[in-house]
């Protein structure tokens, strides 16, 4: 810079700024009317700028594997390294019988009724086709109920059906709850489930189970989840229709087609990874306002590898703060653990028991410090023996 222009700009002979400085004066009102011009999203995006965005996104590292967890009958876009190969007799989440397709946005739902092992851990689903115990309706008195909607991490994908940290989570509150009171946590979560595919979910079962407190999961492997969901949709046949708008506005704006390669599919819908993050959690806040049910978001870190992500983190709590949600952030649940530890196995690469109570722990004492839930207060924690 020109010693003469620091501090205060130069003037030309007719008492007008420069050209260059009227220039970057123009920047600067524009960048401050911003708010004011465009809409959340596109200013958001401006902000964070998509090439950090975009890196994330491509070295998600989970394209291959949750094709594999979704789709067994189609081949991942890559081979993993041999160390990441499961072992012969290992099942995925596509062939292992648990799922069955239903011909709608929602593309596949748990078995009704089962009694399984799936991979040496017990794997039962209620009546209603969900890993939780049976839930009576209308809802007992006495009983503070709390409807939990999330994908594989929540649905204890690789664990048994008691080390979940839903399931670890309604038996701490059990004894937390005061006299008279019992909690139950209905998880509602299957493998493969997007953020759209939650929204889903959220309107059309949420209500029925007369809920105290929703819970929605979050992660930052949530683009990855709605890409390969995406995919399913626009090329499955038969056709199913989009019932959310802002999807239908987002696969528009990409110019997908059902003829698109697998790789033009992604490169084509990264562009729009944020809207439809956003997307989705602006149809969380309105779910929560119509029914006026209290919504929270779980934050849980992703288990497949140990990496950062702070471009999505910081789209999804700009989110949630833009929609007034409250936030349960238990991303950092995995500090200090390796990834051999919180994890399943490296050809199962969701949270092992070890990791679902690390999640769990990071829960308890985030909801020990408030002291209560939504319209239940909790005991204080007990003293440290001795």
């Amino acid at each position: 810079m020109n010693p003469a222009s620091r501090g205060h700009a130069s003037k030309s002979p007719h008492g007008r700024a420069p050209a260059r400085d009227r220039s970057s004066l123009l920047a600067c009102v524009a960048l401050l009317a911003a708010p004011w011009i465009l809409p959340d999203g596109d200013l958001m995006r401006s902000a964070l700028g998509r090439p950090r965005l975009d890196g994330e996104l491509r070295h998600m590292a989970t394209r291959g594997y949750y094709e594999e967890l979704i789709d067994a009958n189609r081949a991942p876009a890559s081979r993993a390294p041999a160390a990441d190969q499961h072992p012969p007799g290992w099942v995925p989440f596509g062939a292992s019988g648990l799922v069955e397709p239903i011909p709608s946005y929602l593309r596949w739902r748990l078995r009704p009724g089962l009694d399984a092992s799936w991979n040496g851990e017990s794997f039962r689903t209620n009546a209603r086709g969900y890993r939780t115990p049976e839930v009576a309706n209308p809802k007992p008195d006495g009983v503070y109920r709390i409807v939990l909607f999330g994908s594989s991490n929540t649905m204890g994908h690789g664990v048994g059906d008691d080390d979940a940290y839903p399931r670890l989570l309604e038996r701490w509150l059990n004894e937390a709850a005061p006299a008279g009171r019992r909690v139950e946590v209905v998880n509602l979560s299957i493998s493969g489930d997007s953020p759209s595919r939650r929204l889903i979910r959220m309107r059309e079962e949420a209500e029925a189970y007369e809920p105290d407190w929703v819970l929605c999961d979050a992660t930052v492997l949530d683009p990855a989840l709605e890409e390969a969901h995406l995919e399913t949709v626009v090329k499955g046949e038969p056709p199913v229709p989009i019932p959310l708008e802002y999807v239908r506005e987002a696969l528009a704006r990409a110019g997908i087609s059902p003829g698109d390669s697998a790789e033009a599919f992604r490169s084509k819908l990264q562009g729009q990874a944020q809207a439809l993050l956003e997307g989705a959690y602006a149809g969380w806040g309105e779910f929560a306002r119509r029914t006026g049910l209290p919504l929270a978001i779980v934050l849980i870190p992703r288990a497949d590898v140990e990496a950062e992500n702070p471009e999505i983190f910081k789209i999804i709590r700009a989110s949630i703060r833009r929609e007034r949600l409250d936030l349960i952030d238990a991303a950092g649940a995995f500090a200090g653990l390796s990834a051999e530890e919180f994890r399943v196995s490296p050809w199962d690469k969701h949270p092992s028991v070890r990791g679902h109570r690390a999640i769990f722990e990071s829960l308890r004492d985030a909801l020990s410090r408030r002291g209560s839930l939504p319209g239940l207060t909790l005991a204080p924690p007990a003293p440290p023996a001795g």
